[in-house]
Order: structure tokens, then C-alpha cells, then sequence
């Protein structure tokens, strides 16, 4: 059987007999990580040992693994000294158990390969209350780790077990305070205009991604401290939230003032559909003081707020609005609609088919208006609204009509410019 092997019955065994569930950190390679200046509470209770050659319990400093707990620690990026203060050891009073800690600080060439380890502190033998391990001038960026087990003082045969609190400090340890804020606008900001934001950092490495909030409102996550927007409204508090540091780290967030948002507003209004050959009101809404539509060439004045346009396709015009400090665009569409069929012909003889004069696709212009006149100018149908139901059956006051050609004006009522369209009928009875 390997080495590995046996460690793995080892540990499983001295957790099922000792009547305790395996400690996080009863091994090396599951070291607790320390960070600096944070109190954290620790025990030994029902820890193992993993002793053989060049396992992590292979060691004799001024003790010899026995119910080892581990934690690392990393250096700042200046290195010094390092110290661990232990407190409020409370032990697990038994019959033949010890009474005292053992600890030191060791530095692995091999992750947790005891061959390879170097005491960089100094040894705690055996302590029956509060202790301090310190070492002196560590380099910097550099990991350590501190072993913690249990004595088998004044002639007991199981080795101690305790709770204790610990808090590690120091210049090689300590780390200053990181620090976050953000740069932003400081005038007025235009409606819709892109509007940027930068996180300023200090002290900080590592650094998460950016979360930034509208308003309490997560709005979008960066990997970069720049962040942009054309969303902002007036009054909107901008905030970030990152953190620093793989190893303990520390969260931060900064709110912006709130932003000052030009009250330039723009409206372009509804889209509309015409009928080709047809004209089409554009009519905008702003409080700015200076104002264009574009593009231009199918406009009669394309600087007024108001306007006509005479599309010969479906075209999406642009209404710019501008005061003193600012501009804002709106769109809208005028669509160009090719979907009425206006036949030639129909022939109102009763047989049920085709007795109607029925314009397809009149059911878009709820408010249209038809009229009818013969060959020789006479008014002889007039219809509004006209539809399937009021289309003309081809009488003047109820009487049919001589088989023959008359003429149409169809005035789709879009708006006041639109044009009425003209053209003939021939009724064949």
C-alpha cells in the first residue's frame, strides 16, 4: 500500500475513534486563510496526524506533529514582520489528555511536504494559556503557514485539544486600507448623451469586476472601471460596489452626487401611414428654442416644428430639437402604403358577385370619403366612411344606374393635405 494510502486509512481512523468529525483544516492542503487584523476562532478538537516521510506531520522543531490544525498567510507587497497573538485557550479537560498548545510559522519550498519546510518563528512548546508567535523580516508576496497541535504534558498520553482565538498584525502582514471613488460629470449632463464614469482605486489589487447601480438598481457589470451611459434622468445617484484582494477580500462602494439632467424634451410624434402620393402632417413637441427635421428633401419647411412631408417611399424622419447648452432627437415614420386596389369595374346586376364597387385595403382609412359623378359632372353618390358595408352599389337615389363610365374621388382624410385620389369606374349590368 502507497503512502497516500495509508494517510488516507490514518486520517479516516483518528476522526471515527476520536468521536469528533474531521476539522476543514486538519491537513495542510486545507489550510485556513488569515487575514490581517481579523480576529478568527480556532480548535484542535478530534484533529489528526499524518506522519510519514515527507508528509506534512514529519517534522520535529521544539515539538513533533501529533493533532495538527493548519492556516496560511500571504506577506504584503513591502514583506516585515509578522505576528500571531493566541488567545482564550480553552481545553478539553480529560483523563490522561495534556494541557497545552504547541505552534510555529514554516515556510514549505514544497506545498505541505515536510522535507522541505523552514521555521521562520519562533516555537511554542507547550502553552497552557495566551502566546505570540512572531516572525521577523519576510519577504514579501510570499505564503506561510502555522501548524498548531497538542502537547502530551506532565505524563498524558493523548495529546491536548482547545479552542483559542487568534489575530494576526504586523508590517509584512498588514495591508492599508484600500480606497474607491468615482470621477464623473461636474456640469450639467445633455438628455440620451453618452455619460462617463470611472472608478478610482488605491491600495486595492486583485480587483473584481464593477457593479454599477442607478438608483439602487444594478445596470450593468464592467471588467474596466470605466462605464458609460445615455440613460441617466435628473437626480439619478450613480453607485459602484467592487471588491480587492483573491485572498481576504474586501468589498467597497461609492456613491456618486446625483446627476443634474437638462430639461430638454423632444417628441417627434406618432407614426403615420399615408397612401402613396399623399402628404402627411409632422407635427413635434419640444421646449427647446431651435428646431430641423431631416432629411430634407421631401419637406416643405424642415426648420419648423411642424411640417409637411411628401415621401414617395416609407421614410423615417429625424426632429432635432436644441437649446442654449444641449440637442435631443426623436424619431418618427411615415409610411408609404400601397395596399389599397381600387378596381376599374363591377357589375351590379344582383347575381351576387361583384355587385359592389369594393376598394381592397379601405378599411385602413376608417375616415374616407368617396363621391361619384357621371360623364357629365353630376354629383350622383356621396359616402363617408366609406367600407365593405357602404361600398357603392352602383344607384343614385336607389335607382341602378345606366351601364356606362363614371368617376371617382376618393379622399383618404389622413390630414388636411392629403390629396384626394381621382380616377373612373365603367358599370356593366
Amino acid at each position: 500500500m502507497n503512502l497516500k494510502a495509508v494517510k488516507v486509512l490514518l486520517i479516516s481512523f483518528l476522526s471515527i475513534t476520536s468521536g469528533f468529525s474531521q476539522l476543514t483544516n486538519d491537513a495542510c492542503a486545507t489550510a485556513i486563510p488569515l487575514c490581517p487584523n481579523v480576529s478568527v476562532s480556532g480548535s484542535n478538537i478530534g484533529a489528526t496526524a499524518t506522519v510519514c516521510p515527507g508528509c506534512e506531520d514529519d517534522f520535529t522543531f521544539c515539538f513533533s506533529g501529533t493533532n495538527s490544525v493548519w492556516y496560511q498567510f500571504n506577506t504584503n507587497v513591502t514583506g516585515g514582520d509578522v505576528t500571531f497573538n493566541f488567545s482564550n485557550l480553552a481545553f478539553n479537560i480529560q483523563p490522561t489528555r495534556g494541557t497545552q498548545l504547541q505552534a510555529t510559522i514554516v515556510q514549505a519550498l514544497v506545498q505541505c511536504d515536510a522535507a522541505t519546510y523552514t521555521m521562520v518563528s519562533n516555537c511554542e512548546a507547550g502553552a497552557a494559556g495566551g502566546f505570540t508567535l512572531t516572525a521577523f523580516g519576510l519577504p514579501a508576496n510570499t505564503t506561510y503557514y502555522m501548524v498548531i497541535n497538542g502537547a502530551t504534558n506532565g505524563g498524558a498520553t493523548l495529546p491536548a485539544e482547545a479552542t483559542f482565538d487568534l489575530i494576526g498584525s504586523g508590517t509584512g502582514f498588514d495591508r492599508p486600507a484600500p480606497g474607491l471613488s468615482i470621477g464623473g460629470p461636474t456640469i450639467t449632463v445633455c438628455p440620451e448623451s453618452p455619460t462617463s464614469f470611472t472608478a478610482y482605486l488605491s491600495n486595492c489589487t486583485d480587483t473584481s469586476d464593477f457593479y454599477w447601480s442607478v438608483n439602487g438598481v444594478i445596470t450593468a457589470v464592467t471588467s474596466t472601471s470605466l462605464w458609460i451611459t445615455s440613460n441617466l434622468q435628473n437626480g439619478d445617484v450613480v453607485s459602484v460596489v467592487c471588491s480587492c484582494f483573491d485572498i481576504c477580500p474586501d468589498t467597497l462602494n461609492y456613491s456618486y452626487p446625483a446627476v443634474t439632467v437638462d430639461p430638454l424634451t423632444v417628441d417627434a410624434g406618432p407614426d403615420l401611414t399615408i397612401q402613396a402620393g399623399s402628404s402627411a402632417q409632422l407635427v413635434g413637441t419640444s421646449n427647446g428654442t431651435d428646431f430641423s427635421w431631416s432629411p430634407v428633401q421631401t419637406l416643405n419647411t424642415p426648420f419648423s416644428i411642424t411640417t409637411y412631408a411628401t415621401p414617395e417611399e416609407t421614410t423615417t424622419y429625424t426632429l432635432t430639437a436644441l437649446n442654449t447648452n444641449c440637442s435631443l432627437s426623436d424619431e418618427m415614420t411615415v409610411f408609404v402604403s400601397n395596399n389599397l386596389t381600387i378596381p376599374g369595374s363591377f357589375s351590379p346586376n344582383g347575381d351576387g358577385h361583384n355587385d359592389k364597387w369594393i376598394i381592397d385595403g379601405i378599411g385602413f382609412y376608417p375616415d374616407a370619403q368617396v363621391v361619384i359623378y357621371d360623364r357629365w359632372g353630376q354629383k350622383i353618390a356621396e359616402i363617408a366612411g366609406y367600407s365593405l358595408i357602404k361600398a357603392w352599389d352602383g344607384t343614385n337615389k336607389g335607382k341602378p344606374v345606366s351601364d356606362g363610365v363614371y368617376f371617382y374621388s376618393l379622399d383618404l382624410r389622413q390630414n388636411n393635405d392629403t390629396k384626394p385620389l381621382k380616377g373612373s369606374i365603367t358599370v356593366i349590368h
